[in-house]
């Protein structure tokens, strides 16, 4: 993939994933937890994928590797110690198991367990954000 056209798609995941981040906060203003959960999920997901797509040229782990270890050695390669891209990973997988997962398929929320998860979504996109502009 060129440079350019590789920009082009970084910068449209991550404006995906800030408007369902946005998205995912109205929806939990207006009480649709569940809802909000998966928009949650869209957003963390489109961001990893952001990153990974200028540090690993994919948005997907190769075959036979984890999500998780995919989304830490994509941290690691953005310049983050093995311990912030563990618990970076650690989130990824939080959000894809426990809202997901368990809150928009298994509809299933508890205001104390998982908003939270939901809260943290903002520090995770500023993060790959700038992890994304200082590492152009």
């Amino acid at each position: 993939m060129e440079l350019k056209e590789e920009q082009t798609n970084i910068s449209r995941l991550m404006f995906v994933a800030r408007s369902y981040l946005n998205e995912a906060f109205e929806l939990l203003e207006k009480g649709y937890v569940h809802d909000a959960a998966e928009k949650v999920w869209a957003s963390v997901k489109s961001a990893t994928e952001a990153l990974a797509l200028r540090y690993h040229g994919t948005t997907r782990p190769p075959h036979g590797v984890s999500w998780r270890r995919f989304v830490r050695e994509v941290f690691t390669r953005a310049g983050l110690s093995e311990r912030e891209a563990e618990e970076l990973a650690d989130y990824f997988i939080d959000v894809r198991d426990r809202l997901h997962g368990g809150v928009f398929y298994g509809f299933f929320y508890e205001e104390e367990e998982h908003r939270p998860l939901i809260e943290k979504a903002r520090r995770y996109l500023e993060l790959v954000s700038k992890l994304l502009n200082t590492n152009t």
